[in-house]
C-alpha cells in the first residue's frame, strides 16, 4: 500500500499550441513498484491518451523507474494550460499545477530551445530582453558564419500586451511564435532559411511612461508615443551590427496587438529599414494616423490581418466609422496606387480552431495571430493562392 503522505516529483514537458503552451506529457519519478501501481490508477483532472513506465526521457520502458502520462489537451481543457492571464499585472504567468500527491520540479519546452537568449540590450536605463533563432547553416561556436555576409533574411516579431516582462519564454510561447522557426514558415526561404528576432519589453509596447500606464481615453491624448521606441530602434541596430549575415534588403517586421502598434512605430522611426511589414490586429488608434504618418507608412509593403469579431481593438465604432485595422487600411488605400507600396488586408470573419474532440471552436476575435502563425492567412493573386509568409519572402528593398 502506497504511503498516502508521499509525493512524487515530475517534470512537465510543454508544447506550444495556438492558444498558449500546454502540458504535452508528465514524466513522473516512480522509483518503487508501488508508485507505478498507484500511478496506473491515478485519476487526472481530464482524459489522458497514454500512460506507461518509461525512462527519464519519457521513452517507454517496461523496466523504467519513471512513469509518463500524455494528457489530452485543447482550448477547452484548462488544467493542461501552462499559462494563465494575470489581470492585475496585465500579462501571462505560469499556472500552478495542482495535482494531489504530485509535485512539479521542472518545466521544459523543447520547441523553444532553438531560440537563444542573448545578453539584454540597455539604453538610457531601459533594458530589453530578447531571443533569436538562426538557421543551422549560420551557426558555429561563435553563433554565426560571418563569411556569408548579407545573405540571411530576418523576421522581427513584436509581442502583445500579455508577453512583457523579463521571462523570455512568454513572447515565444504565449502566441506560439516558435512556429516562425518551423518548416511551415522557413520553407518560404529555401536558400537560407530566415533568422527570427523576438524582443521583449519590461511592460508593454504602448506604455507611455515606463510604468505600465497607457492612455485609455478615446481619442487618446498621448499622440501614440511609446516609452520604448528609441530603445527598440537601438536594439534592432545593435542586432544588425552583431549579425553581418543579415540581408539588409530583406528585413521584415510584424507583431500582434501591442506588437502590431509597435510595428507601425518602427516603420515611422526607422524609414527605409524594412522590406515589408505584417501588423496583426494592430492596436494603433486612428487618431494617431495623421496624413504625414500615413504617407510614411505607405512606403512599406504591408499585409494587415484582423478579425471582424475583435472586441479588444474593434474594427468599427458604434456609429459604423472605421477604427484600428479598418481605419489603417482605408487611409493607406486612399493614397493612389502609383504613390504607395502594396497594401493587403485579410479581414477575417472570425478566428476559428478545433476543440480537444475535434469539433469547431471559436476563439476570441482579437486572437487573429492564430491563423497568421499557422500560415493559414492567404490571398489569391492572378489565380494563384499566396500565403502571407510566402508573400513576405518575396519582398525586397530595391536600391539603385
Amino acid at each position: 500500500m502506497r504511503n498516502s503522505g508521499k509525493q512524487l516529483c515530475y517534470t512537465a514537458v510543454l508544447q506550444p499550441e495556438d492558444y498558449g503552451p500546454v502540458i504535452r506529457c508528465l514524466i513522473i519519478e516512480a522509483p518503487e513498484k508501488e508508485d507505478a501501481e498507484w500511478l496506473k490508477r491515478y485519476v487526472f483532472p481530464g482524459p489522458v491518451s497514454a500512460r506507461f513506465l518509461s525512462d527519464q526521457e519519457g521513452k517507454e520502458d517496461p523496466n523504467g523507474r519513471y512513469y509518463t502520462v500524455f494528457p489530452v489537451s485543447g482550448p477547452d481543457i484548462e488544467w493542461t494550460m501552462a499559462y494563465e492571464y494575470d489581470p492585475v499585472r496585465e500579462r501571462n504567468a505560469d499556472r500552478e499545477f495542482s495535482l494531489p500527491g504530485l509535485i512539479c520540479t521542472g518545466r521544459v519546452c523543447p520547441a523553444e530551445e532553438a531560440f537563444i537568449r542573448r545578453k539584454p540590450y540597455e539604453k538610457s536605463g531601459i533594458r530589453l530582453e530578447y531571443r533569436d533563432y538562426l538557421p543551422q547553416s549560420y551557426r558555429n561556436r561563435k553563433g554565426v558564419r560571418s563569411t556569408r555576409k548579407g545573405t540571411l533574411p530576418l523576421i522581427i516579431w513584436l509581442h502583445g500586451l500579455g508577453e512583457g516582462g523579463t521571462d523570455t519564454s512568454l513572447p515565444l510561447l504565449g502566441n506560439r511564435v516558435t512556429a516562425l522557426a518551423e518548416a511551415t514558415v522557413q520553407c518560404y526561404f529555401p536558400d537560407t532559411g530566415a533568422a527570427v528576432l523576438v524582443p521583449q519589453c519590461p511592460t508593454m509596447w504602448m506604455d507611455g511612461d515606463g510604468q505600465g500606464n497607457w492612455d485609455t481615453d478615446d481619442p487618446p491624448k498621448t499622440g501614440g508615443a511609446s516609452y520604448y521606441t528609441d530603445a527598440l530602434c537601438g536594439l534592432i541596430r545593435k542586432y544588425l551590427q552583431l549579425h553581418p549575415e543579415v540581408d539588409r534588403h530583406r528585413i521584415y517586421i510584424g507583431g500582434c496587438s501591442n506588437g502590431g502598434y509597435m510595428t507601425l512605430q518602427m516603420i515611422l522611426k526607422m524609414p527605409g529599414q524594412f522590406a515589408a511589414a505584417f501588423p496583426v490586429c494592430p492596436a494603433y488608434h486612428d487618431a494617431w494616423m495623421t496624413p504625414m504618418r500615413i504617407r510614411k507608412l505607405s512606403k512599406v509593403p504591408m499585409w494587415i490581418t484582423a478579425a471582424a469579431t475583435d472586441q479588444t481593438v474593434p474594427l468599427r465604432r458604434e456609429d459604423g466609422s472605421p477604427a484600428y485595422a479598418d481605419a489603417l487600411y482605408e487611409k493607406l488605400t486612399a493614397i493612389p496606387e502609383s504613390e504607395r507600396e502594396k497594401v493587403i488586408y485579410s479581414r477575417l470573419p472570425s478566428v476559428l480552431g478545433y476543440s480537444s474532440t475535434g469539433m469547431p471552436y471559436e476563439y476570441l476575435g482579437h486572437w487573429s495571430w492564430i491563423p497568421v502563425l499557422q500560415d493559414r492567412v492567404a490571398r489569391e493573386f492572378d489565380g494563384e493562392e499566396i500565403h502571407l509568409f510566402e508573400w513576405l519572402a518575396e519582398q525586397k528593398i530595391n536600391t539603385p
